[in-house]
């Protein structure tokens, strides 16, 4: 209902004759608790009105000055929302209902009254909260409509932003691989939103091929630009460390400087050998690797490496690293994942890394590298089900030729 109250409520009554207005006065007094200003001569009305806010306007038909729906036709223009009800005799009926389209009258009532008056007055004001509700839900509405474009166009503009983060990421990872004798390697990416935290790239200088995965803290544009500083960071570090462990030190000592607080990015480094059969790898907090042999002796190994990720401490030297030298044989695979493929949880409430994943990992040993990395972030995705995944799936398999 409307704020107002019935002892608030203001009623304008107009007749020329003083024994119907003291009528009125005496009727309203004792049945309600309204304000009534009463006037015999409707030009005073008129300038009550202009200044005074009114709910309600009573108004005699006949009247010498001025007739009632003139009088009327001036209120509707000063009071608009005030209902207006013409007060007739019998024989000014056929005027009244001619007065309901000229000036919006709410009602008309031919005298004697009697009790009709307040009832009428009573529904006239209910009617009037009411459109007073109806109208402030409408501006809630309209302001709402409103907010909702205005959130709608900066959604569109975040979109367009995101989208060029995403465009800017992917323009970071390598689109061409370098050949090494006796190494095949293949990359599988799927990021959860349109910018993903996984990220990997590859370095050939001098000879070294070296080989990184990362996770970066958060998605969005805040992963796109951690990508971008991991990037410089690898690239340059790379040619110079003497081996994966001084990498990811050396990695780390940049990233701690530029990252915020609470940043931090987990990442494996490989290093594929000049004879085309061992790599050294490095971990810095991602999930073990994997060893997939194949032929007779088809096995899968998972490989426990432990470290610091990167960015969470200023002096992690490369005793905070765990490294192996690995064989890698033809059709062997080496597999190193971000935690995005383990973490995703089946409609039972398991993740794929307890029972789906080892078993999906011997089912694939004899199958070429490519179709590995695939076929693996497919099972890992019709796992998931519906539900789709929750964190960007980033694999990388080094195989043997």
């Amino acid at each position: 209902m409307s704020p107002e109250t019935e002892d608030t409520r203001t009623l304008v009554v107009v007749d020329d004759d003083e024994l119907i207005l003291s009528s009125l006065r005496s009727l309203f007094s004792l049945e309600t608790d309204y304000v009534l200003l009463t006037f015999s001569d409707p030009h005073e009305a008129v300038e009550k009105i202009k200044t005074q806010r009114v709910d309600l306007i009573l108004s005699d038909f006949l009247m010498p000055t001025m007739s009632g729906i003139d009088f009327l036709k001036q209120a509707r223009n000063l009071q608009p929302e005030a209902p207006r009800i013409l007060l007739t005799g019998f024989a000014d009926k056929a005027n009244a209902i001619r007065a309901i389209n000229e000036v919006g009258l709410y009602h008309y009532l031919e005298k004697p009254w009697d009790n009709e008056l307040l009832i009428l007055v009573r529904h006239a004001l209910e009617e009037k909260s009411l459109r007073q509700d109806l109208s402030e839900k409408i501006k809630a509405l309209n302001r709402l409509m409103k907010e909702h474009g205005e959130l709608a166009s900066r959604h569109k503009s975040l979109e367009k932003e995101v989208e060029m983060a995403a465009r800017v990421q992917r323009s970071l990872l390598p689109e061409n691989f370098p050949q090494v004798r006796g190494f095949e390697v293949n990359v599988a990416y799927r990021p959860s939103v349109a910018v993903g935290g996984d990220y990997y790239d590859v370095s050939s200088s001098d000879g070294r091929v070296i080989w990184l995965l990362a996770d970066v803290t958060g998605h969005g544009i805040q992963a796109a630009l951690t990508s971008m500083l991991l990037k410089a960071i690898f690239q340059e570090t790379a040619s110079r460390a003497s081996h994966p462990v001084q990498l990811l030190a050396d990695m780390n000592s940049r990233l701690h400087r530029f990252l915020p607080e609470g940043m931090f990015a987990a990442a494996t480094v490989v290093e594929l050998g000049a004879d085309g059969h061992h790599v050294q790898i490095a971990n810095a907090g991602l999930p073990y690797p994997f060893v997939l042999c194949s032929g007779q002796e088809a096995d899968v190994h998972q490989i426990p490496l432990s470290g610091l990720p990167l960015g969470l401490f200023p002096q992690a030297g490369p005793d905070h690293f765990d490294t192996r030298e690995l064989e890698i044989n033809r059709g062997d695979h080496l597999l190193v994942t971000s935690d995005g493929l383990g973490e995703i949880r089946g409609h039972n409430g398991e993740f794929f890394d307890e029972n789906e994943l080892p078993k999906s990992l011997a089912e694939l040993t004899d199958k070429d590298g490519s179709y590995v990395v695939q076929n693996l972030v497919e099972r890992a995705i019709a796992f998931g089900g519906t539900d789709g995944i929750s964190d960007d799936i980033s694999l990388v398999a080094v195989t043997g030729l």
